[in-house]
């Protein structure tokens, strides 16, 4: 008895000791996640203690729900994954777009739908993500625990809307497509079941989501200047706008001051360089406008058979 009382003893020291070790690798870089998935093998080896992950995400605010709001909601929180997924392997590439890769790369797969529930699974860690399967969360998983941390707990938590103005582009732009889908229909709750540990509760209310939505979309403008050699292929008079196709390919439209009318016209068809005024807004959320040019100079490009 005393002997296989000792035994246990000595499995649970050593089981918690992996964990221990594992829980205070600090960081998220490749070879922060090798070490701390290498820990978890060795605690996983002694006692299997995880679980199916599960996310539920329930519609709140409304009785009568079509397929389109679900189908919203949906997409909104899967692209939202995907961005998280994109810095948490990539922490210095920030993302404004959801791109085909990191949905594939960071899936939510729905597993059932009852009522105004939605329920999600997880894929398997693949082998890039983790050394085993048992007790390490996919990247989805994580994505969506990150996700979590800049949504707010409940319909009360201000601190949670301005912290988000206050996070980086990617993030504001994920927590940016869960407010467009709130906004437009109903607020949404978020219940995670992790892979070990506990629950996570979130929440966001259509009136927290029209309130950062007002935020979000706040501008700031960036004004540069550039010159460009190229060809003056047009000109609209009244509406005052200038094409001018650039020498490397492509071409600029914009806008010219009055008194430029003439000196255009008379360069029309001809080599010119040009000094621009570029204007790019860009919201708060990270999404960003064309960029707007205004011609404030030109110079003709004198050749050899013009001296």
């Amino acid at each position: 008895m005393g002997i296989g009382w000792q035994g246990n003893s000595g499995s649970d020291l050593v089981r918690n000791e992996f964990r221990r070790i594992a829980d205070e690798i600090p960081g998220g870089t490749w070879l922060d996640d090798l070490a701390r998935a290498s820990a978890m093998a060795a605690y996983a080896k002694f006692e299997r203690t995880s679980r199916s992950p599960l996310l539920r995400v329930s519609v709140i605010g409304e009785s009568h729900l079509d397929a389109y709001t679900f189908s919203d909601i949906s997409r909104a929180l899967q692209d939202a994954t995907a961005k998280i997924g994109h810095i948490i392997r990539n922490p210095s590439g920030e993302v404004t777009f959801v791109q085909p890769a990191d949905r594939e790369k960071a899936p939510l797969i729905q597993r059932g739908q009852a009522g105004n529930a939605i329920f999600f699974g997880f894929p398997e860690p693949a082998l890039d993500d983790a050394l085993i399967h048992d007790g390490i969360e996919s990247l989805s998983e994580r994505a969506v625990k990150e996700l979590c941390d800049f949504l707010p707990a409940n319909g009360s938590d201000d601190g949670a809307l301005d912290a988000v103005l206050l996070q980086r582009d990617t993030v504001r732009n994920a927590v940016s497509d869960i407010v467009n889908a709130v906004s437009k229909h109903a607020g949404v709750g978020m219940a995670l079941t992790p892979t070990s540990g506990e629950e996570l509760t979130r929440s966001m209310t259509t009136e927290q989501a029209r309130i950062l939505s007002g935020s979000l979309r706040e501008s700031r403008e960036a004004v540069g200047y550039e010159t460009v050699s190229g060809r003056l292929d047009g000109v609209r008079t009244r509406r005052r706008i200038f094409y001018l196709e650039r020498e490397s390919g492509g071409t600029i439209q914009g806008a010219v001051a009055p008194d430029l009318l003439d000196e255009i016209k008379e360069n029309l068809d001809r080599p010119v360089t040009a000094r621009l005024r570029v204007v790019r807004t860009t919201t708060i959320d990270g999404r960003r406008g064309r960029p707007v040019h205004e011609l404030l100079e030109i110079t003709p490009e004198v050749s050899l058979f013009d001296q």
